[in-house]
């Protein structure tokens, strides 16, 4: 990859932050449903309780397995990414690692570590995609399938299509009688198929 062009998407892939919204939740009384609740309520409970005990026992044990896992793997020559213990658990190392971020201070780092096995060990991953003010822009995208050619457009650029659900049917289908019967419609011939809705502590 040219250098410019590498620092051209270097700089494009910076993340944005976040905005943070407010929102006013109204609350309904069903007295019919405090049952439901209160399981719902006990069972968050215990999950949060058993998740909080896995991770004090995860804390023990995950840094011990490892330790004997890559003992393991360097006494038999080979690489085992489960271990079981004690007959009872199985312990997994992934290759899965957080990605991280192409500076050069990053890659200048990861080189004095590793050295000339940089290439063999890191690969810089290059993820493009167009953002909807360049797709609605025809001059634009005109401008870009003459200069790869339209023989070509496949083989540069992944391109999938769907079609998405606006705010406005979402809104229009709770505030809205007639939106609601045309969503029915749609949602009974499993066309439009909305998430699960959550319920997390108030």
């Amino acid at each position: 990859m040219a250098k410019g062009i590498g620092k051209l998407l270097k700089k494009a892939a910076k993340k944005k932050a976040p905005s943070k919204s407010k929102s006013k939740t109204p609350t309904v009384q069903r007295d019919d449903l405090d049952e439901a609740v209160e399981k719902w309520l006990e069972a968050d409970k215990m999950a949060k309780d058993g998740k909080a005990l896995k991770e004090q026992a995860e804390a023990v044990l995950l840094p011990e397995i490892e330790d004997e896992r890559v003992k393991k793997c360097r006494e038999d020559g080979e690489h085992h990414s489960s271990v079981k213990v004690n007959g009872k658990v199985t312990v997994s190392a992934r290759n899965s690692y957080s990605k991280i971020d192409a500076t050069e201070e990053n890659e200048e780092t990861l080189r004095e570590s590793v050295g000339d096995r940089f290439d063999e060990f890191f690969k810089e991953k290059t993820a493009v995609a167009l953002k909807p003010s360049l797709l609605d822009d025809e001059e634009a995208m005109t401008k870009i399938i003459e200069a790869v050619g339209e023989e070509n457009f496949e083989r540069f650029f992944d391109v999938k299509q769907h079609i998405e659900v606006t705010e406005a049917f979402h809104k229009g289908r709770a505030t809205n009688p007639k939106v609601a019967e045309q969503y029915e419609t749609l949602a009974d011939e499993g066309l439009v198929k909305p998430s699960k809705n959550s319920v997390k502590r108030a």
